[in-house]
């Protein structure tokens, strides 16, 4: 027995996938209109149709890059590129240094603990890998245990855990991506 999918089956699978006001690269077949726009669910009268009969987006307008409508309508979704920012590639790809995630833990702990000074340390040679983290007074070991434990492993099972992704601002620099640490080691004076 042989299965035909629907046409609302075909649609759900074939659903826009990029959000209403995603910057674009567009490589369809109007030479003209090759360049970067935003994208919406297209509005025309076929697709507001098939809105009013509960199917799925499968086309998108073009919007210009401060959002106006344009005369590009009816987009086909495989001619439309999303644009990847900078900090979307560093995220992906970068290894954050020891250094930048001492100052990421830092912020961390001054946020969950303020009022409370911390001195985050990178080790040396052999630990060069390893945080030294001491404080005076404030919190317990097991308080800033779970600030810093993320940047060792997330928790679950042992094949899927990893050092959470993070963010931060050094020197004016955004840096993205997986903590390069191998020890956090706790100091309470």
């Amino acid at each position: 027995m042989t299965t035909i999918a629907t046409d609302i089956a075909d649609a759900a699978y074939l659903a826009l996938r990029l959000p209403a006001g995603t910057k674009v690269t567009y490589k369809g077949t109007i030479g003209e209109g090759h360049g970067q726009w935003l994208v919406s669910p297209c509005n025309c009268r076929y697709c507001a149709a098939s809105a009013v009969l509960g199917r799925p987006a499968r086309r998108y307008e073009l919007l210009t890059l401060d959002g106006k409508p344009s005369k590009y309508v009816h987009v086909r979704y495989t001619s439309v590129l999303p644009v990847v920012g900078l900090e979307e590639l560093e995220y992906a790809a970068e290894v954050l240094a020891p250094k930048t995630v001492a100052a990421y833990l830092r912020i961390q702990l001054r946020r969950a603990f303020p009022g409370v000074t911390f001195s985050v340390r990178t080790g040396r040679g052999k630990k060069a890998r390893e945080l030294s983290v001491t404080w005076t007074g404030g919190p317990r070991r097991t308080a800033v245990s779970a600030v810093s434990a993320p940047l060792l492993a997330t928790y679950g099972r042992s094949e899927e855990r990893s050092p959470a992704r993070i963010a931060v601002t050094v020197a004016g620099r955004v840096h993205c991506g997986m903590p390069a640490v191998a020890a956090v080691t706790l100091n309470r004076a």
